[in-house]
């Protein structure tokens, strides 16, 4: 029976305070102890997303990281979480696209062919777009069909990777160019393409973004303020499909799911209370800011998160959002809204102000309050939402709470690094993202793949995705794999002992390393690199020189930490169990394949051996107990399955044993390399040979496929180069066919009229002599042909080469 003590390598077992751990705070920008305010539970609210469009990596980094964080506070150093995230759904940016949605699928529905009256709008809002995003195009003169010209010669320098003013790294302003130059060239091809092959669908799909902004323009103001239908259907929708993508990357659910839509009356409310604590005051349009003089004047410190952004004006406007600016009735110009009168086309909720909407930062301070209270342990969220999201988030709160200096809204503000590709970070904005869907369905990453590539980077630092990083990531996973694979063999297969663990101080140290990188404020990097270390020890080791704990506890410990951090789904991080998915091949396959390895390996070491014969071969085919094959009708292909891979395997098998015995060990071996390589790898079942040992049955992990696709490269670039330098060879050889005798004669040159007995020139064409300086050069010539042409006949004569080459 196993023993319930545990080991001095397990996590904490308690839910208080961890004495030495330290986090990276914001709010002092530096490494604090980390204390909440409960003994043992932690409050924590993390900004949620817009949803208005598909989460994207971007999205992801920031997500996928605080689970991990969230993960660690909770299942490592065991305190009890209670995290809250909200829903934006309502903002500037969900206000026009849920309009722009809404009409352009109304304009649709009236008209449901592509006549010429559609046409006639399309291009009217085509010409619109260019004017508004593309100044430097010239429309008079400009259509469809030379647009791809003409932007390429007027906008080169920022296709080409230029910025828009010399001298200046290019950025934001190029990506929105660049995107709007696709938009344009897209509603560009709708115009010019034969309508009979082009679908009513696709032609309003690649019209979309400038009939949006001209229907927009020109309707968008006739939306009644209390037709929230039209927004939510955009917002539900892509609220479904967030939590969808977080579910498909492992990430935990929220405790307590807020939404602003839901929140509108406690929002006013929350306002109308700073209000009469003199920290904002009303316009005359119904609006609300709040007073940074005030508040500052009060005593209380504004932007403590990022002091030296206050005075930014694009970071200020961009939180304001581009459809409330309002100069009229602002005290200071950084003064920010907290209730933002409603305009034509915009949702709005009943105020004593007037018909209104949350101003964006106030959404968070009155859910966050609503739920936590006057003060909270963790606020998170993405690091370009410290200013002026969080720090306008910061000051209103405390005016609400009247706290100030004396009691802080937020003891730790975690902000994520951003993700970003070549340079440039993503955003929906933008469109220069891959979406998580995407990436998860093409391939390009798995939950785990993603989630380990985050985990080699500390939390708060921005991540490039680059090629070193993503093999780095790779390396690892299969260095678990593998690990796990082995592991979990040798504690299934071996014989359990009483002998003292080989490994037990290196997994002491190791278990020391992860604890003092976590405490480090979650310093994932060095825990991930001491699990690496550990696995290194293990290997270094043989199978045999390792007792039954040496592998038990080595893979429970590395398994307990993969599911701390959330890399083996629903993974328990108390489990006594070794492995994560994705190690193991199913019942299924286990039914035929075991005894398909067994009969392998059986010949294959008989073949290795030199020493297989016919009945030899018929004696281990009949032994191995294999189940019978799948039935199937005669009408129906048979499918590739395992039991198909057994049959043709002994067909294929007891084929060969009719060969002649000289040939019968090598035909042995290719189908055993065939079966392996081939059927069952298509399986995604891959059988590794060892020495000594029987193959090891495994699933094809990712690591497998990696190698096997550099593997196919380097075979591929070999053979490429043969090829290449048996070209060289060809084209050499046939300079060397010709006779040196006859490279200075018609047809190769009309040059001479006399030659001497081997062919070199004594008389030019007008029947002088040839210069005796000309001669040597001939000569020279001459003897570098004759080389050639010896070689050529040495080939012929070898058979390497045909002589009418």
């Amino acid at each position: 029976m196993a023993s319930t003590r545990q080991p001095s390598w397990s996590h904490p077992q308690s839910g208080t305070h961890e004495p030495d751990l330290k986090v990276y705070n914001s709010l002092t920008r530096s490494k604090k102890p980390f204390v909440p305010k409960e003994k043992g539970k932690i409050s924590w609210y993390s900004c949620g997303p817009t949803v208005y469009d598909d989460a994207h990596l971007g999205h992801a980094r920031n997500y996928v990281t605080t689970d991990v964080l969230r993960r660690i506070l909770r299942d490592y150093f065991k305190f009890e979480v209670n995290f809250v995230m909200n829903i934006t759904d309502v903002d500037d940016k969900i206000i026009l696209a849920g309009r722009k949605r809404y009409l352009y699928k109304d304009y649709q529905a009236k008209h449901r062919y592509i006549d010429d009256e559609v046409r006639t709008d399309v291009l009217k809002a085509w010409r619109l777009f260019i004017a508004k995003r593309l100044p430097r195009l010239s429309t008079s003169d400009l259509s469809p069909v030379t647009f791809h010209d003409e932007v390429n010669k007027v906008y080169k320098d920022v296709l080409s990777g230029q910025a828009l003013q010399p001298g200046i790294k290019p950025g934001d302003q190029e990506a929105k160019i660049k995107m709007y130059i696709r938009d344009a060239q897209k509603c560009a091809e709708a115009l010019t393409m034969d309508s009979k092959t082009l679908t009513p669908i696709a032609f309003y799909e690649l019209a979309k973004d400038p009939m949006c902004d001209m229907l927009d323009a020109a309707l968008g103001s006739s939306i009644k303020g209390s037709d929230h239908h039209i927004f939510k259907e955009l917002t539900e929708e892509y609220e479904r499909r967030f939590f969808q993508d977080m579910n498909d990357l492992n990430v935990l659910q929220p405790d307590k799911l807020v939404r602003v839509t839901e929140y509108g009356p406690q929002i006013a409310k929350f306002v109308d209370t700073i209000v009469d604590h003199k920290f904002a005051y009303a316009t005359e349009d119904g609006s609300v800011y709040f007073d940074i003089k005030a508040f500052e004047a009060a005593g209380n410190p504004y932007a403590r998160l990022e002091p030296w952004n206050r005075g930014d004006t694009s970071l200020q406007a961009d939180g304001e959002g581009a459809l409330s600016q309002r100069a009229g009735g602002k005290r200071s110009d950084a003064d920010f809204a907290l209730w933002k009168a409603s305009k034509p086309g915009e949702p709005s909720w009943p105020s004593q102000w007037g018909e209104g909407r949350p101003g964006w930062h106030i959404e968070c301070s009155a859910m966050a309050s609503d739920v936590l209270g006057k003060q909270m342990d963790i606020h998170s969220g993405g690091i370009d939402l410290a200013f002026p999201h969080h720090d306008n988030e910061l000051a209103q709160s405390e005016a609400y709470w009247h706290c100030g200096k004396s009691t802080q809204w937020v003891n730790y503000f975690l902000h994520m690094g951003h993700l970003s590709i070549a340079g440039s970070k993503m955003s929906k904005s933008l469109k220069n993202f891959t979406t998580i869907r995407t990436a998860l369905d093409k391939g390009d990453w798995t939950p785990r793949s993603l989630r380990i590539v985050f985990l080699l980077g500390n939390w708060r630092d921005g991540i490039e995705i680059t090629d070193d990083l993503v093999k780095a990531g790779q390396s690892w996973e299969d260095r678990v794999d593998n690990f796990f694979i082995n592991a979990k063999e040798a504690v299934d297969t071996i014989v359990k002992d009483q002998n003292s663990p080989v490994l037990e101080q290196a997994l002491v140290t190791a278990n020391s390393q992860i604890r003092e990188a976590l405490n480090d404020s979650f310093n994932t990097p060095e825990a991930m690199a001491a699990i690496s270390r550990l696995i290194t020890e293990y290997n270094s080791q043989t199978r045999t020189s390792l007792s039954y704990r040496d592998h038990r506890d080595i893979g429970v410990f590395i398994t307990r930490m993969v599911n701390i951090f959330g890399l083996n789904g629903n993974g328990q991080p108390d489990t006594t169990e070794i492995g994560w998915e994705g190690i193991e091949i199913s019942t299924e396959a286990k039914t035929y394949v075991e005894p398909l390895s067994k009969m392998r390996d059986q010949l294959r070491q008989a073949a290795i051996a030199r020493s297989i014969t016919k009945e030899q071969i018929e004696k281990i085919v009949s032994s191995v107990d294999a189940p019978k094959p799948e039935s199937h009708s005669s009408t129906q292909r048979p499918r590739p399955s395992f039991a198909r891979a057994l049959t043709e395997f002994r067909d294929n098998i007891l084929q060969a044993s009719s060969s002649d015995n000289s040939t019968m060990n090598q035909e042995i071996l290719k189908l055993c390399d065939q079966v392996r390589d081939v059927a069952l790898w298509n399986l995604n079942v891959y059988l590794e040979d060892r020495e000594n040992q029987p193959a090891l049955v495994r699933p094809v992990t990712e690591g497998l496929r990696v190698a096997r696709k550099e593997k196919e490269e380097r075979a591929r670039q070999k053979e490429e180069a043969k090829r290449k330098r048996d070209e060289e060879q060809r084209q050499k050889l046939a300079k060397g066919k010709l006779r040196p005798q006859d490279m200075f004669r018609p047809p190769q040159t009309d040059e001479f009229s006399a030659w001497d007995p081997e062919g070199l020139p004594t008389t030019l064409r007008d029947g002088s002599p040839v210069p005796s300086s000309r001669v040597k050069k001939l000569k020279k010539e001459w003897e570098k042909q004759k080389k050639a042409h010896d070689v050529f006949l040495q080939a012929v004569q070898d058979g390497t080469v045909d002589g009418k080459l």
